[in-house]
């Protein structure tokens, strides 16, 4: 896995340094989105944008040689903006594709309760396209019959590997198990329709924000670029003998302010051009782990010992300063030491927060999967089928749970027991709920699923706004840089003032 990711770096690489010298190539990647870039279109924009760098250049009296390496910068960047623009729209469409596709395949098994004729169906929603393509290709690989293991999952594989949407597998792996074991689907198709219309409509939120968030950095661009000139505009109005717009270190400050805006621009860019169908990170999977053997395995006595070892350190440092008459090394020693002797507390507080976080996201994904698969097993069969895919911070808990129930399979305790460090209430309760249904008839068992799923509908709701956050995080962060480079600007341009006002003060 990880040669494949240096290769996709490599190839991503070697496809920035194609785009920079041979604009066909980014004609070539236009289309391959489907849509149709002209080589005359980007020459115009190359000018305009040439244009735009040599105007700010005479705005902040640059030199020359500054206009042209700002120019050139620009010039660099500009396919790669190009690019994201169209990559927004490809990355849009692949979305609506993939929630028409699970929709329309849904309703049509529920129609037939046959994955390939669903397929057909589904295939003719689409006229052309790459959707259209990959569907066409699983009716096919069907149609011959030919497989390794499992004819229909290794079908679908051929879709999930083209649109790697989180939603898509649970989809795949319903059908599966209908087509294989019979029996009703229309309440387990609700269900997914339910899931699908919940990470639907936040997706489409997400973009919303996203562009939103796109214009707030934009306008923060504009405001600080404006008041960047009306500075300029000061200091290049004073007498000859103050001036420091000629200055060298002025004129640098001024070109490095100017690119790193050109980045901040690139960055929001890139932001929004991501796709919206992105599975877990296994190093995301793995950091969580982390942080969950850090709270299930805390050793508060030893941890104390260790922060009361470093923090005492520093505390001794301390005092020996203060003894030794330097109170400015003593104090910030001693606040070091007070530090060091409470960070076992405050790291498990961090980890366990994050844990929290994390269990709040994933449990309503692992409880709708639950959901699914009673509609054909047991509790306890339920539970140990989800193991396998199960996200890193409920698996080890899930695995407990499975043992357990099987030397107390009427217990209650077992439930109890799952996730009961982190007090989560909505946790907790859900798992009484499953207790309930393992311990009901198969009467009661079908409509205490129904109140289960209409709570987890709210909690699935929650948890995709959560994942939204971790989303917008970045690009809301993106939207103080500006006002981070405007501040370096005037900062740096007023120390040279102040160095050319006291040497002709000095004259």
């Amino acid at each position: 896995m990880k040669q494949n990711l240096k290769k996709k770096k490599n190839l991503s690489h070697g496809m920035g340094i194609s785009l920079l010298f041979r604009p066909a190539d980014l004609q070539k990647q236009i289309d391959s989105y489907g849509y149709h870039f002209s080589m005359g279109r980007y020459v115009l924009f190359v000018l305009t944008a040439v244009a735009g760098t040599v105007g700010c250049g005479m705005m902040f009296s640059l030199h020359w040689y500054f206009m042209v390496l700002t120019g050139a910068v620009c010039a660099a960047t500009l396919p790669f903006l190009i690019l994201d623009g169209y990559k927004q729209m490809y990355e849009h469409k692949r979305f609506l594709d993939v929630s028409d596709y699970m929709e329309q395949l849904l309703y049509s098994f529920r129609t037939n309760q046959k994955i390939i004729g669903a397929l057909r169906e589904t295939w003719a929603l689409f006229e052309n396209g790459r959707m259209y393509m990959v569907i066409g290709q699983a009716v096919d690989y069907i149609e011959q019959g030919k497989y390794q293991k499992e004819l229909y999952r290794e079908a679908f594989a051929l879709i999930e590997q083209e649109y790697p949407a989180n939603r898509l597998p649970a989809v795949h792996g319903y059908l599966q198990s209908v087509e294989s074991n019979g029996g009703s689907c229309t309440e387990g198709i609700d269900l997914l329709l339910q899931d699908k219309a919940v990470w639907a409509d936040n997706v489409l939120l997400l973009q919303e924000d996203k562009r939103a968030a796109r214009t707030r950095v934009i306008f923060s661009l504009a405001v600080t670029m404006a008041l960047a000139v009306i500075f300029h505009s000061v200091y290049r109005s004073m007498p000859q003998q103050y001036g420091i717009v000629e200055h060298p270190v002025t004129q640098i400050s001024t070109t490095v302010y100017l690119l790193l805006n050109i980045l901040i621009f690139r960055r929001t860019s890139r932001e929004i051009a991501g796709s919206w169908m992105v599975q877990e990170n296994p190093q995301e999977e793995e950091k969580w782990l982390r942080y969950y053997h850090m709270v299930m395995e805390f050793d508060e006595k030893e941890e104390r010992k260790k922060s009361l070892i470093y923090g005492g350190c520093f505390c001794l440092a301390g005092a020996a300063a203060w003894i030794s008459g330097h109170p400015l090394a003593a104090l910030p020693a001693a606040a070091a030491g007070g530090l060091l002797a409470n960070q076992h507390k405050m790291g498990y507080r961090l980890a366990y927060d994050r844990v929290v976080k994390e269990i709040n996201r994933v449990f309503p994904a692992w409880l709708m999967e639950m959901a699914l698969l009673m509609q054909g097993n047991n509790v306890q069969v339920s539970i140990e089928k989800t193991i396998e895919h199960a996200p890193a911070v409920l698996k080890e808990e899930l695995q407990m749970l499975s043992e357990h129930l099987k030397r107390k399979p009427d217990s209650m305790e077992p439930y109890l027991n799952f996730l009961k460090k982190f007090r989560i209430s909505s946790v907790q309760s859900s798992m009484k709920m499953l207790y309930a249904i393992s311990e009901s008839g198969s009467g009661d068992a079908q409509t205490q699923i129904q109140m289960l799923v209409q709570r987890n509908s709210k909690m699935l709701d929650k948890a995709e706004k959560y994942t939204n956050e971790k989303s917008l995080a970045g690009i809301n962060g993106i939207f103080y840089l500006p006002q981070v480079t405007v501040s370096f600007h005037a900062i740096v341009n007023m120390v040279v003032f102040m160095v050319v006002f006291l040497r002709q003060l000095q004259i």
